[in-house]
């Protein structure tokens, strides 16, 4: 018997071609695969392609840093490579200057490459040379081939060092770079004991590779190590990258919604229309089972087709839009996994399944009693059953791109209460409009008539249309608050000098200085020194979890500062910022060092300074934006709090063009500090932002197109529907004119309610969004309510019209004589 259900499954699946529910239902299929298929393909090609970018920042996959060298052995498909980077000072003739430099060994870089000039050059310096940037040329006045002097060697500078990537952190690595090879260090003796090295050393090799040597070394990390990998640990870029890659997920979220959506509308058309079909076949002797099995025979050949053309469309536009768009993304752009091509036909059939069990399950329960007089499918605990397992499946097909299950439930929940609230909500509001309008124009009492009959398929319309809606306005606003933090990240006066070591008698001459070539940064105090003691019980006492120990503040001398006002890129989380100058030293404590000493506002914090112990209470906790390029500190005294010990200061400024001579005159004039050019770390910083917003761009793009597409196909179903309403009253005398404004006017009035209601419903999963996943500052966005009624009444009204067919008598009458 299960062949003959096959057979007859085949049947029907191809002879319902002409029917348009079962049209309407391949295609809502067949638009999700394809688009599932693209975003998930592109998104990955492109979430590989921006790896690669953020590891040609690092050099490497993984680079491990200490203050001691260590050597670990890379083992199977793993490369390595060693780098010792130190600040010292060099000499051509008698000009003097500080450097960065970073003694290497072959192969190096690991990721990336190092462009120099000339452009040939062997893979590291040879043996006697080095190769320095061309801030050291212009201010030691040298030409390539000139040599100087580092330690007890000389070096001839055979090549301007234009970029390199794996620029190390801290101050050290903001001086202008100089690479030599590591087996001539030694030769130099400027390393001694005391020396400040921090010793790297490089990773790279397959991504599985990769993450389980990271687990490894993460695990048995000592006090003085630190590991950098491509999404972690990264002040400049890691957040942005992050942001970018749960951006492109997100998009393929929303894209998995928006099909999930429509498959919905079309699947519960398709059901309703088979109710007739399903009685007739129980009543030729089709068992229950057996009428479950034959739609959903009939579903996987419907998948199958899908599938295939899904896929294979979904693979050629991605190969296009990459060929388009290849300049735009940071190459080379690899290719995308297995995983990544099969994706769009497994989540189709996925939902295909979880939406569509339940629909069926429904049919196959109808009475035979449908083929007499029309009747509603039964509603039981097994149908509301297969119901909650199909969210279930829902959600957990979610949690895979939100990488959260809790956050998935918390999605989808908010999905399925706001469209069940919306729905009664909008068609409440249609009802109200319509009763206004009833005696205000001709066709206002055929309005009303039209929107009590269609009360519960309006609710379900307004419900899945807002929701469609909601999801293309929050894919759009986040992405506007995504661009606007990697922005505001690099406003266009970020510095890109760092000057540090300047003594307390030079203060006034600098500003004098600044002055007379207008400009202002603002000088910060700084002294050294550790955390000693948490509400006066000594550090190493004290209760703190493993995972608190290894914060970096507390296993270091941390720079601390004094400030009247709490500077730029700072906000107040908690607490009060002092007037004046307190009685008692008060610090202000950056959020993170709070949360890992588990300190709040009134708690008192020791700190060894030299050789002095000071406690001082919190007064509040801030945040900080530490992406900025300024001098930002984790902790900050209150004045009058250090006044007594020894202190430099730090200043960050920015200087373009004819300002650039400033540099020069600042060393000559203050020979004993230190300017830091940071200009090249900015540039690479900023390159990559840029490639961030043009992926996220283009995904919008794909995205918002996709969207338009489904409801396109939403709303034919819609007009679809009204054909034989249509053909109803123009035979009862209507104008084909009047028809038409009646569903012109239907869908004008479910696209300003739509649109309200969308304008709100996606303020509050940003909400979720912002806080939950991207981690941006939530804010309101009230132009989205103005602009998104008129934009969705338009735009249902623009749709209706294009797609509407006019119908003449004869189509009238042969609408009403099939029906």
């Amino acid at each position: 018997m299960s062949q003959a259900v096959l057979r007859l499954a085949r049947q029907q699946a191809f002879s319902s071609l002409r029917s348009p529910e079962w049209r309407a239902l391949l295609a809502a299929l067949l638009v999700a695969i394809t688009l599932i298929s693209l975003l998930t393909q592109l998104g990955d090609r492109l979430e590989q392609s921006l790896n690669r970018r953020t590891a040609e920042l690092l050099g490497a996959d993984l680079v491990l840093r200490a203050e001691e060298p260590a050597v670990l052995e890379a083992q199977g498909t793993l490369r390595s490579s060693r780098v010792a980077q130190f600040p010292t000072m060099i000499e051509a003739g008698d000009a003097m200057m500080l450097v960065s430099v970073r003694a290497v060994t072959d192969p190096y870089p690991l990721r990336g490459s190092i462009v120099t000039e000339p452009a040939q050059h062997p893979d590291i310096p040879e043996p006697g040379t080095a190769w320095a940037e061309p801030r050291i040329f212009e201010m030691l006045q040298l030409e390539p081939g000139d040599t100087v002097q580092l330690g007890y060697s000389q070096f001839r500078l055979s090549h301007r060092l234009m970029s390199s990537p794996d620029r190390g952190s801290g101050f050290r690595s903001f001086s202008p770079g100089l690479i030599m090879r590591s087996d001539a260090l030694e030769a130099t003796g400027v390393i001694a004991p005391g020396s400040r090295v921090e010793y790297r050393q490089l990773f790279a090799g397959p991504a599985d590779a990769v993450a389980t040597l990271e687990e490894q070394l993460r695990a048995n990390l000592g006090p003085d190590e630190r590991l950098y990998s491509l999404r972690a640990d990264q002040p400049m870029t890691g957040r942005a990258l992050r942001n970018a890659e749960l951006y492109l997920r997100l998009s393929a979220l929303f894209a998995l919604l928006l099909g999930a959506l429509t498959i919905t509308l079309s699947l519960r058309r398709y059901n309703a229309a088979q109710h007739s079909r399903a009685a007739l076949l129980l009543s030729l002797g089709l068992e229950n089972r057996q009428l479950l099995l034959l739609y959903g025979y009939q579903l996987l050949f419907g998948w199958i087709i899908c599938a295939l053309l899904g896929t294979a469309l979904g693979f050629g536009l991605q190969q296009l839009l990459v060929q388009l768009i290849g300049d735009l993304l940071p190459q080379p752009v690899p290719q995308a996994g297995f995983a990544a091509m099969s994706s769009g036909a497994l989540i189709g059939l996925l939902l295909l399944t979880t939406l569509g069990l339940p629909a069926f399950y429904r049919l196959s329960q109808v009475s035979v009693v449908a083929l007499f007089r029309e009747t509603s499918l039964p509603s039981n605990i097994r149908s509301r059953q297969f119901q909650l397992l199909g969210l279930g499946l829902l959600a957990g097909l979610m949690s895979i791109y939100i990488e959260s299950l809790t956050l998935a439930l918390l999605l989808l929940g908010a999905l399925t209460l706001s469209g069940l609230v919306v729905g009664w909500l909008a068609q409440a509001l249609l009802q109200r409009l319509a009763e206004g309008l009833r005696h205000r124009m001709r066709l206002g009492s055929l309005l009303l008539l039209r929107i009590r009959q269609q009360r519960k398929w309006h609710r379900l319309q307004a419900a899945t249309m807002t929701l469609l809606l909601t999801l293309l306005a929050t894919l759009i606003i986040a992405r506007g608050d995504m661009l606007q933090q990697w922005r505001t990240q690099f406003p266009p006066d970020t510095p890109n000098y760092f000057l540090i070591n300047i003594q307390p008698w030079e203060k006034e001459p600098l500003d004098q200085l600044f002055a007379s070539n207008t400009l202002s940064p603002t000088l910060y105090p700084m002294i050294r020194g550790r955390i000693s003691s948490l509400n006066d019980t000594p550090l190493a006492e004290t209760d703190l979890t493993t995972e608190q120990r290894r914060h970096n503040a507390l296993r270091r001398e941390l720079n601390l500062t004094w400030a009247e006002q709490m500077p730029e890129n700072n906000s107040l989380l908690s607490g009060n910022w002092w007037q004046g100058t307190p009685a008692e030293p008060l610090i202000s404590v950056e959020q993170d060092l709070a949360e890992a000493l588990g300190v709040s506002t009134g708690d008192r914090v020791g700190f060894q300074i030299g050789s002095q112990l000071i406690q001082a209470q919190v007064s509040n906790i801030r945040a900080v934006q530490w992406e900025s390029f300024t001098p930002n500190f984790y902790v900050i005294f209150s004045p009058g709090a250090l006044d007594s010990l020894p202190a430099t200061y730090i200043t960050a400024l920015r200087l373009d063009g004819e300002q650039r001579t400033l540099a020069r005159t600042l060393l000559q004039q203050f020979p004993t500090l230190t300017l830091i050019d940071i200009d090249q770390l900015l540039n690479q910083a900023q390159a990559l932002i840029e490639k961030l917003v043009d992926s996220s761009s283009m995904i919008l793009l794909l995205t918002l197109l996709a969207g338009l597409l489904l409801l396109v196909v939403t709303l034919m179903q819609e007009l679809e529907r009204r054909r034989y309403e249509s053909a109803l009253l123009q035979t009862l005398g209507a104008t084909p004119g009047q028809s038409r404004q009646l569903d012109l006017l239907e869908l004008l009035w479910l696209g300003l309610i739509c649109g309200a209601l969308a304008a709100v419903a996606s303020e509050a999963i940003l909400w979720l969004i912002s806080a939950r996943v991207l981690q941006i500052p939530l804010t309101l966005h009230p132009l989205s309510w103005l602009l998104l009624p008129p934009l969705s009444a338009l735009l249902f009204t623009g749709i209706g019209a294009l797609i509407r067919k006019p119908l003449d008598q004869a189509r009238c009458y042969s609408l009403l004589k099939a029906n």
